[in-house]
């Protein structure tokens, strides 16, 4: 009928079997613990602050694709793709025009050459930062105006960039 020739010995096995699961469900309970004190360890890097009299770009690589034009079309330059994003018109003129008019007229004055594509990655790059910089100068300095923040950054922007440029043409960068 079974195999216990007993009451007892099968209520023996019974309890065995029971302490074995036991101590599994709190072997598995420590890792589950172990696990999830690990994940809460996390590194959290917090905002990363770009100074453009920094600004160094070291090595540029692969292909920039703005993928707004359909089929990728060649005619469009970086500055036909912007659409004024942002709510100021103050950063909408210098990621609009003063960037890349800045860029072009250095490149131009002190005889850089300058593909194309360097060129756009620049200008992205720049744009990218600028949000966060009129930002950082309105809260530094909360007495000056929007117009004198835009002038106070195009000054920046100019400085940058022509640190970068004479550094590229020199051969720093590639």
């Amino acid at each position: 009928m079974n195999n216990y020739y007993s009451w007892d010995q099968w209520m023996q096995q019974v309890m065995k079997q029971m302490e074995q699961q036991q101590r599994l469900i709190e072997e598995l309970t420590h890792k589950l613990e172990h696990l999830q004190s690990r994940e809460q360890t996390k590194t959290v890097i917090e905002k990363i602050e770009y100074h453009f009299d920094q600004l160094k770009i070291e090595t540029l690589e692969g292909t920039l694709q703005i993928g707004l034009t359909p089929g990728g079309s060649e005619e469009a330059s970086i500055e036909d793709l912007y659409t004024g994003q942002t709510a100021d018109p103050y950063l909408d003129e210098l990621m609009g025009h003063s960037v890349p008019q800045t860029i072009d007229d250095y490149a131009m004055e002190h005889n850089v050459d300058l593909p194309a594509d360097h060129r756009d990655h620049m200008v992205k790059d720049i744009n990218q930062q600028l949000p966060g910089r009129f930002q950082d100068y309105k809260k530094r300095e909360p007495h000056l105006t929007n117009d004198q923040v835009a002038e106070k950054m195009a000054d920046e922007i100019k400085h940058s960039v022509a640190q970068y440029l004479n550094q590229y043409k020199g051969g720093g960068a590639s």
